[in-house]
């Protein structure tokens, strides 16, 4: 692969192409504003580095006409229709009742009509169920935390004049607190409650972008409002970082935590017995401690996840003995090599763990304070198990049972571990589902790695098939792909085609191990997986070999980026929700900081992080003249971790250096939103539907 300069020679034959624009569609034009740039003395190519001001008006234009070809588009293949197909294969209402929390004495959980969401507060056997606040449907609620005595509750909430932390009472429905000052809602909308009179919340100087986030405290009887956490008291502080507080009701213990990009944070702690006073912060423990995230704290004890000897392994330590390894009690660890903790969950007397077998197949453990486990019983195997409520102060927590088939199914466990269904919560699956099956497999890679593939297909479908096929891949961050319901992928697949989940490297689905050998100089493995896995599925008879489709997100974008450069042949149409293409130039970028990918794809400070993103940036490494699959690209306009012009750049190179007339090249920007695009998915089987 070129990652270099062009010959003077091969520049000016690709010029001579440049004007081929398809004959179906009219794309708009718009100039390539080259400029070369050096590093470490190696030089690039910057393309369309004029769509980096993606504010200007000439660029402003330019996007809302490729909206309007979108809009075109989608007129042209019925999208209304679809919407009322699937619309129509809904069974009932969605939840009845969501966003569920259990206490002692009390639940909480919501209720929607057609015009306001209801906050219903009931005893703990879910009678008695009362409204404590209700707002309209225009409004949004980011978060909510009801205080363990159900008398209060704290609200993140947005509207058109912006977004408010409330504190409401839930007897009498009053307003105890409001700030509608550094608010951030696009960033982190996080609250604890530190008594039964003040709340600690992240607040946000700067409310257009991530910088300079501190922790603040709040009386809620008087509204008195005291900072007492910034970047000021953090060592080699990063602007771009953002500190969260925790605290154990109950506990004087209060925390704060130092949130980065990577799976490591950084901890400090105060002593509040004397909550109006100044308070001495002190550090606990860093990113060279292997603490992964954040801890839970039970009375004196903290549990976490560490890494020991590569592998995830749960905790227990005291808050003062977090930085040092040697005084850890293990609690868990799983025993095969292909076995790791994905979560835990710490009730009042109960500690749970969540294991995961090749990023696929999970199961539910219950953990003593002797390190004893037992498998919790739950009709295995299940694809994925999430905590969906979990508190130090409450003796049940509710799972998720999850599965790519199935739509989400809610159950209790008590701390006598009984197990209860919340069928309130639970949605039905559509009868035409049922002949839906998940398979998982393992396919040998490049260099022989056998890399976990998913597999969901109609179970009629003969393996000589002649269907479209999609395929998904993400592996970035060691986060593993988990089983998200979509009845737009459920209804493709329903009518004998196929979906994949490749789960490449660079994911958390083997471990440590396999994050690592899919980051900065060993990115290629994370393409390279994805290739391998979709030749296996035309060799196999699974996908027609010429309908196979590529679907990305986010960081995910770099994996099927550069999967099409290097093989565009393999696919026959892309799609990428928010995508990273063009990750070597966040680093140039203001309000941008490339900090939170120097770990995963080299950093600008060194030749080696510098070649590392050269290498693996799918905008600098397109080829040009040649045919590439049909794509579509989604970007939210406000998106701060990946801004726009990234996608508009590739789109431009698409449309503009010898597209196919047969292939489409489309870019939808979604104005209100921000790295997350709203029917993602549907918007993404419509055009696989039409283009495959």
């Amino acid at each position: 692969m070129n990652r270099f300069l062009f010959s003077l020679f091969s520049f000016c034959l690709l010029l001579s192409c440049k004007q081929e624009i398809s004959k179906t569609i009219n794309y708009p034009k718009i100039d390539n504003s080259r400029t070369d740039v050096e590093e470490f003395g190696i030089k690039y190519n910057n393309d369309y580095s004029n769509l980096e001001d993606i504010k200007k008006e000439v660029n402003q234009t330019w996007l809302l006409k490729q909206d309007s070809i979108t809009a075109d588009y989608y007129k042209s293949i019925d999208r209304k229709g679809t919407a009322k197909h699937l619309n129509d294969l809904h069974l009932g209402d969605d939840y009845n009742r969501y966003w569920y929390e259990a206490y002692k004495e009390h639940n909480f959980y919501w209720l929607d009509n057609d015009s306001t969401q209801v906050l219903f507060k009931s005893d703990s056997s879910g009678k008695g169920e009362i409204p404590v606040f209700s707002t309209s449907m225009d409004n949004t609620v980011h978060f909510y935390s009801p205080h363990p005595d159900g008398s209060k509750i704290m609200i993140f909430i947005s509207d058109e004049n912006g977004d408010f932390l409330k504190v409401i009472s839930t007897e009498s429905g009053d307003i105890l607190f409001q700030t509608d000052k550094d608010m951030n809602m696009q960033q982190a909308s996080w609250a604890v409650w530190a008594s039964t009179d003040h709340i600690v919340y992240t607040g946000w100087p700067h409310t257009e972008d991530t910088r300079n986030s501190y922790i603040a405290m709040a009386d809620i009887r008087t509204g008195a409002i005291k900072v007492i956490f910034d970047g000021g008291q953090v060592k080699d502080y990063d602007t771009e970082d953002f500190l969260r507080p925790d605290i154990s009701v109950g506990s004087n213990k209060l925390q704060a935590f130092v949130i980065t990009a990577s799976e490591h944070f950084t901890g400090y702690s105060a002593d509040i017995s004397n909550i109006e006073s100044d308070y001495t912060w002190e550090y606990i423990y860093g990113q060279k401690d292997s603490i992964l995230y954040w801890p839970k704290q039970r009375g004196d004890n903290m549990y976490f996840l560490r890494y020991k000897g590569g592998k995830k392994t749960l905790v227990r330590s005291t808050l003062e003995s977090m930085g040092d390894p040697t005084k850890d009690v293990v609690l868990f660890k799983p025993e095969k090599e292909e076995m790791t903790i994905t979560d835990y969950a710490v009730s009042e007397k109960n500690v749970y763990a969540i294991t995961s077998k090749n990023g696929s197949d999970e199961t539910l453990y219950y953990v003593d304070n002797q390190g004893k486990s037992e498998i919790i019983e739950l009709d295995y195997p299940i694809s994925d198990i999430q905590f969906y409520h979990t508190s130090t102060t409450s003796n049940e927590i509710t799972i998720i049972k999850n599965d790519w088939k199935y739509d989400l199914s809610f159950l209790s466990i008590n701390d006598s571990l009984e197990i209860k269904p919340l069928d309130n919560l639970t949605r039905q699956t559509p009868e035409s589902f049922n002949d839906i099956i998940t398979e998982i497999i393992e396919v040998e890679s490049h260099d022989g790695t056998m890399v976990p593939m998913t597999i969901i297909r109609n179970r009629e479908k003969k393996q000589d098939s002649k269907g479209k096929g999609v395929v998904y891949a993400y592996g970035a961050y060691g986060f593993s792909v988990e089983p998200f319901y979509e009845m737009p992928l459920l209804d493709f697949v329903s009518k004998g085609n196929v979906f994949a989940v490749a789960h490449v490297r660079g994911g958390a689905e083997k471990g440590l191990k396999w994050y690592k050998d899919g980051i900065k100089e060993k990115k290629s493995n994370s393409w390279k997986d994805l290739l391998w896995c979709s030749q296996y599925l035309k060799d196999q008879g699974y996908v027609d070999k010429d309908r196979l489709g590529v679907w990305c997100s986010s960081a995910g974008g770099i994996t099927a980026g550069m999967a099409v450069n290097e093989n565009p042949d393999m696919f026959k149409a892309f799609v990428g929700a928010v995508p990273t293409l063009n990750p070597l130039r966040l680093a140039y970028q203001k309000n941008y900081d490339a900090s939170d990918h120097d770990y995963d794809f080299g950093d600008m400070k060194t030749i080696e992080g510098f070649k590392s993103l050269m290498a693996l940036d799918p905008v600098i490494n397109f080829k040009k003249n040649t045919v590439y699959p049909s794509t579509l690209m989604m970007s939210g306009a406000l998106d701060e971790q990946i801004p726009l012009y990234d996608t508009a750049k590739y789109i431009a190179l698409l449309q503009n250096y010898c597209p196919d007339p047969k292939r489409t090249y489309l870019l939808d920007v979604y104005e209100d939103e921000g790295h997350y695009i709203p029917l993602e998915t549907f918007s993404a089987m419509l055009f696989f539907n039409n283009e495959l």
